[in-house]
Order: structure tokens, then sequence, then C-alpha cells
């Protein structure tokens, strides 16, 4: 039930991230309207909506915590794990329901990030690319989290690659299902509209 509860307190912080960046995103919507097709707008937004919930799971809470207590945004606490696996092997003091919270959060978070990224940019509609894509920015986060007292985690860099795989995995089943659906269409052509 915990892990359920931990899941939950993520797709809020999707909801209230999503409802924000909604109404900073209107008046681009209306800039747009007649150029970028409506589902492709709704492609590149949930894109960057996903951007911005795993920011804010992994970095801003931290930095804002660091701020409300007068810490500044860097920390003189660090910490690297550079052993892969490693939660495989060891319990954490918070025990291990949160444990597996944690590591399921880290593949699930990356899901949708590595569905909606080859929708979001055309050049990365390969495997490969995507998944470099996806190690790189888990890799980016890890190392704020480094600077910013959070741990460094290669287990970390792991899963968030491999939920981004997943979602990769979809994004690639759903070509196949629905390569030849309009709808489908519409949310993966080029950005600008023709005339």
């Amino acid at each position: 039930m915990f892990i359920i509860q931990e899941i939950l307190g993520y797709f809020f912080i999707a909801l209230i991230g999503m409802f924000l960046l909604t109404i900073i995103y209107l008046p681009v919507y209306f800039i747009l309207r007649k150029r970028v097709p409506v589902l492709r707008q709704i492609a590149c937004f949930l894109f960057g909506v996903c951007i911005f919930v795993i920011s804010e799971a992994t970095v801003f809470g931290t930095v804002m915590i660091n701020l409300m207590s007068g810490m500044g945004i860097f920390s003189q606490d660090h910490y690297c794990n550079i052993i892969p696996f490693r939660f495989l092997f060891e319990v954490w003091d918070m025990g291990i329901g949160k444990q597996i919270t944690q590591e399921l959060a880290n593949v699930i978070m990356f899901v949708p990030l590595g569905f909606s990224f080859p929708i979001a940019c055309k050049k990365a509609r390969k495997f490969w690319k995507a998944t470099v894509c996806m190690a790189l920015f888990s890799f980016l986060i890890e190392l704020v989290q480094f600077f910013i007292g959070r741990s460094a985690d290669i287990d970390d860099l792991i899963l968030n690659t491999l939920g981004g795989m997943i979602g990769f995995f979809f994004f690639y089943v759903c070509s196949r299902l629905f390569g030849d659906k309009k709808i489908w269409n519409q949310l993966n052509r080029s950005v600008i509209m023709e005339k």
C-alpha cells in the first residue's frame, strides 16, 4: 500500500505541474494554433510536462528546501554511488518499502518521457538515439543532485534509462499498430503545417 501512496504522490505532482504549465502555455497555443496542429502541440506540451515533473521530483524540490533552510542552492554534503546494482544487495536506512518505491519511481517516471520524446523530437526516433538522450538527461540529473545535497547514484541512472527504453518500446509498438492512422500521423508530423 505504501508503494501505491508514494507513486500517487508523484502523480499528484504531475497534475499540479500540468496545470501550471497549461496556464503558462496558453498564450503560446494561441500564437501557434494556425501553424502547428493541436495534437502536435499537445504532444510537445506533454513532453514538457514530463521534463518538469522529473526535474521537480529530483532537483527543484531539494533546491527549494535548501533555499528555505538558508543553506543556499549548493550543499556541502555529497554522496556518490558508482557501484552498479548496489540497491539489490543493500537495505537502506529508510526501509525496504521506501527503497522499492524509490527504485520503481526511477523506472516509472522515465516511461512517459521515453514515449513522448520521439514524438516531440523527430530525430530521436531511433532506439539508440532515444536511449542515449535518456541516459544523458538522467546523468545530468544525477550530476546536479550531487551538488545540491542529494545522492548521485549509478543505479538511478540505469533505472531511469531503463524506464526511457520501456517508454520508447511503447512508442515503437504504437507506431507499428497505429502508423497508418490519421491521429498518430498528426502527433508525429513535422512541427510546421504546410500552407
